[in-house]
């Protein structure tokens, strides 16, 4: 495969023309040599709808059925990113989340089929480029490389962007999920799959699940009406890209509950609303101008 860059900017360059390029020109020409190896790969398998950054998701889930706790310094990304990123593989199908049964709180990651063939398919475009390494230099020059770009990710870390030399403080908080009361957790799953959510109930007693989507989250709890009184409702505002469009999507026929259409407030969002079967309340804005 081409890379059409390289040919436009610098074509038919030979080695003392490369060596004579700036490090950062280097850098520049050589960035995506794994990626489009990965890429060619995964084209011939007929995978086309791996998002960026999924390759790296998809080698580190660990042996505990999660993402290496390393895995978003390594990517440049937040854990909140992270989180979107396992959403958006889970619906295409690459991973499946299953319970924990000795820890209720946590949920375990297990590559698909889909999720191995593809995991296979960049493990190959890997080997693909470091055997033409192997082959075009020694193993002493791949190891003076390598040591030549952690020195160069420590300068960036170290940089003025996080502050002098100062590593940030890391973030204590990092997501929220409200937790919804619902009568008949089945229900509640079944509404909120409707709703475009990915749903995951506990094994067992079966009153507790989750709803997630796009990273944000939702816990549902059973709580069926004691004494005759129902449950109190719980709320939770969602900003979303576009409330116009997630009203069409949420009050399309057969979608339970009620949903308002967006309207325009006094504090520059346009809001709509949905309140699901058991009374819960969701109101959902986004930017007035977009």
């Amino acid at each position: 495969m081409t890379n059409k860059f390289l040919v436009d900017i610098v074509p038919d360059m030979n080695d003392d023309e490369w060596g004579e390029l700036a490090t950062p020109a280097l850098m520049r020409a050589a960035r995506g040599a794994y990626a489009q190896a990965i890429r060619a790969q995964l084209h011939a398998v007929g995978i086309d709808d791996l998002p960026r950054n999924g390759a790296f998701i998809l080698a580190g889930i660990d042996g505990s059925g999660g993402p290496r706790q390393d895995l978003p310094a390594e990517l440049g990304v937040t854990k909140q990113a992270v989180s979107q990123l396992i959403d958006v593989l889970v619906r295409r199908r690459y991973l499946e989340r299953r319970p924990d049964p000795g820890d209720r709180r946590r949920v375990l990651l297990e590559l698909t089929g889909r999720g191995e063939e593809a995991a296979a398919a960049v493990a190959r475009g890997i080997g693909d480029v470091d055997r033409q390494l192997a082959e075009a230099v020694s193993a002493e020059q791949v190891g003076a490389m390598r040591s030549v770009l952690s020195a160069m990710a420590r300068v960036k870390q170290s940089g003025p962007s996080t502050g002098a030399g100062r590593r940030p403080a890391a973030r204590m908080l990092w997501r929220v999920s409200p937790i919804f009361p619902v009568r008949e957790l089945r229900a509640a799953l079944a509404h909120y799959a409707a709703l475009g959510f990915g749903t995951l109930a506990y094994e067992g007693a079966g009153r507790y699940g989750f709803a997630n989507r796009d990273g944000v989250g939702l816990h549902l709890a059973a709580h069926p009406g004691q004494h005759g009184h129902d449950i109190a409702p719980g709320s939770a505002y969602l900003y979303v890209r576009d409330a116009d469009a997630l009203y069409q999507e949420w009050s399309r026929p057969g979608i339970a509950g009620t949903t308002r259409p967006a309207g325009p407030t006094p504090y520059g969002l346009r809001e709509g609303s949905h309140v699901d079967p058991d009374g819960n309340l969701i109101r959902f804005g986004s930017p007035a101008g977009e």
